[in-house]
């Protein structure tokens, strides 16, 4: 019986976890015009600035250990807050990829898939980044990095540009 329950639960979380990675969202992309008035903009600097270790470090010298919880706290909800941003622009952009692929051109449907399987690998990432962020939220003096958000949102970013680069050449 044990068993059984425990088996529904994890297959309930891996359904949960592919329904969150190819969920695209309530939002209405139709086209790469739509992208650029609904995305959100994100500076990944300001969020490797929130997470530096430099900043930890001089913040828990300077406060004490209860100012300290309490500004890291802060800080982690923002980088959370972020990650949600970055996360509905990751879904924009499997949307963007799905209408993509709906036409004729071969190298186009390619790009397409391409950016779709950027977009949900960079979503996967997001969850675990969250994992870490929420458990450093529990344990602010805890000393964890989030894997290099930076990079692979700018991979994802690069990805757009080319798929949006071969839907101008199309038209």
């Amino acid at each position: 019986m044990v068993s059984t329950i425990v088996i529904l639960a994890v297959a309930s979380s891996a359904l949960a976890l592919v329904w969150s990675l190819l969920h695209t969202g309530h939002s209405k992309i139709c086209n790469g015009q739509d992208w650029e008035e609904k995305k959100h903009e994100i500076d990944v600097q300001i969020f490797q600035a929130i997470l530096d270790r430099d900043n930890e470090r001089y913040l828990r010298r300077s406060l004490s250990r209860s100012q300290f919880e309490s500004v890291q706290r802060k800080r982690i909800r923002l980088a959370l807050q972020m990650l949600q941003l970055a996360e509905e622009n990751a879904g924009m952009l499997v949307r963007l990829g799905e209408l993509a692929r709906t036409g004729r051109d071969p190298a186009l449907a390619q790009r397409a898939d391409e950016l779709i399987a950027t977009a949900i690998q960079f979503r996967l990432n997001l969850l675990s980044a969250r994992l870490w962020l929420s458990l450093k939220w529990f344990f602010p003096s805890w000393t964890v990095s989030v894997s290099p958000f930076q990079a692979r949102y700018r991979h994802l970013e690069l990805r757009y540009r080319h798929l949006l680069d071969l839907l101008i050449g199309v038209q």
